[in-house]
């Protein structure tokens, strides 16, 4: 785990392939976004939007295999017994429509199917007009394999997967602060299924 955790400077394509090998041999993940579905939750059409709105000048035979990578990121997580899958989002979230609202319906429909089908996930919503948080600085992910720990923060520009004792330590805290905040799992899925409902019925008004 140390070469993984700790590996030099990078090129694009080795910090992607390190980053799903942490995933693959983390005990736990636990993440929170609040501007868009998490990564490893993300459906293709989703993920596929929300590359190329990232990266516009990425090729669309690129944006594609990327997207589909991320869609099959969760195959080889939240499996029972193996490990566990925590995931806070902002409720924000839920309303964007990331490639439209025909993929936002399904990019909903498919966080519910995950949630349903894979017991060691929980989805959480941290949901709207809630007070000042450490979560606004931006989304994170944070690791446990082997009794070790990692956070993997994102920009625009760049990316970093850390294991400072004092970068974890902030970022596990805030973890537990968004927790304290966020609607129990049992209600973030009536709000996403409910939130889902209102745009179908929509859609349906708008043909």
């Amino acid at each position: 785990m140390t070469a993984i955790f700790e590996a030099p400077a990078e090129t694009l394509g080795e910090h992607i392939a390190r980053l799903q090998t942490v995933e693959a041999e983390a005990d736990s993940v636990q993440a929170w976004q609040p501007m868009l579905i998490p990564g490893l939750l993300q459906s293709y059409s989703y993920a596929a939007a929300a590359i190329h709105a990232a990266a516009p000048s990425l090729p669309l035979d690129v944006v594609g295999e990327r997207a589909d990578a991320r869609r099959r990121r969760i195959d080889t997580l939240g499996k029972p017994g193996r490990r566990s899958v925590a995931v806070v989002v902002d409720e924000s979230a839920l309303y964007r429509p990331v490639g439209g609202y025909v993929a936002l319906v399904d990019q909903l429909e498919h966080l519910l199917t995950l949630a349903a089908l894979q017991p060691s996930l929980s989805v959480r919503v941290l949901p709207q007009g809630i007070e000042a948080h450490p979560g606004l600085v931006g989304a994170f992910t944070l690791y446990r394999a082997t009794g070790r720990r990692a956070v993997f923060v994102e920009s625009l520009t760049s990316s970093e997967i850390t294991t400072r004792p004092e970068d974890v330590a902030a970022y596990a805290s805030a973890w537990e602060r968004l927790l304290g905040l966020a609607l129990p799992v049992r209600e973030s899925l009536e709000l996403i299924d409910s939130t889902r409902e209102v745009l179908c019925r929509r859609l349906k008004t708008a043909r």
